[in-house]
């Protein structure tokens, strides 16, 4: 059953990028769809990324609200770090997974034979991870917030969701280029996250200090300036995986 369903996903991605190599007038916006719904297609079979992304999130916070049990009652000023520490390394388990399965069942070379622009693969596979990572995140929020006790005003978790969500951009974009470098190494499952953590550190940084922030209750100017640092960040970012990328997966 396993081996079936290995060759389904096989063929499910080669049908696409057969169908855009029949289709090469098709638009990007079209073919960036095309990836990310192979990529859901994939997981929907499997489910194997999402369970482990998210049973790893919800481990690492019942660990940390035991751990800081005795100090429950200052936590909003270490909840958001606790938080991203969590977020980071789900993170990380995700990307890796990601471009494995493309790499071990030929379906990075049936959309590196597509007539499909190198960017836009980027994009596809950027925009999946960002799905995948807000899905997890999506049940892991709600529980962080009842694991230690902590409460936000409706104000504050429109701030809360957007902030998450620029950190996501970031994370799955820089995740998204490093793990199509990492891929092709021996170590594969050891590059990534040596290249991963220091790139990532000063969103890292920003993103723990607007979620802290927001739930010490600082001020908001503060919250803002780190969003707005996180969204330079992303720009930054996308910018430099659209100009690298065709290099980085032709390698």
């Amino acid at each position: 059953m396993r081996t079936r369903r290995t060759s389904t996903k096989i063929c499910s991605t080669r049908y696409i990028a057969g169908r855009l190599r029949v289709s090469a007038k098709v638009s990007a916006g079209k073919q960036v769809f095309a990836i990310v719904k192979k990529d859901v297609l994939a997981e929907l079979r499997t489910k194997e990324m999402v369970i482990a992304m998210l049973l790893f999130v919800i481990l690492a916070m019942v660990v940390f609200s035991q751990a800081f049990a005795v100090i429950l009652n200052d936590l909003d000023r270490v909840g958001g770090g606790l938080l991203w520490v969590a977020f980071l390394f789900m993170s990380m388990l995700g990307l890796n997974r990601s471009f494995v399965h493309e790499k071990d069942e030929g379906c990075l070379e049936g959309l590196l034979m597509s007539p499909i622009d190198r960017p836009l693969i980027f994009f596809g596979k950027m925009l999946g991870n960002l799905l995948f990572l807000s899905i997890v995140e999506l049940f892991a929020v709600p529980i962080f917030f009842v694991l230690f006790r902590l409460e936000l005003g409706a104000s504050l978790a429109g701030i809360f969701v957007a902030t998450i969500f620029l950190s996501n951009i970031g994370i799955a974009c820089v995740g998204t280029l490093l793990s199509t470098i990492s891929i092709n190494t021996k170590t594969r499952d050891l590059m990534l996250p040596i290249l991963f953590m220091p790139v990532i550190i000063p969103l890292l940084i920003a993103a723990v200090s607007a979620t802290g922030g927001i739930m010490s209750g600082a001020e908001l100017a503060e919250v803002y300036r780190s969003m707005r640092f996180i969204a330079v960040y992303d720009i930054i970012f996308l910018l430099v995986a659209y100009a690298l990328y065709d290099y980085v997966i032709s390698e």
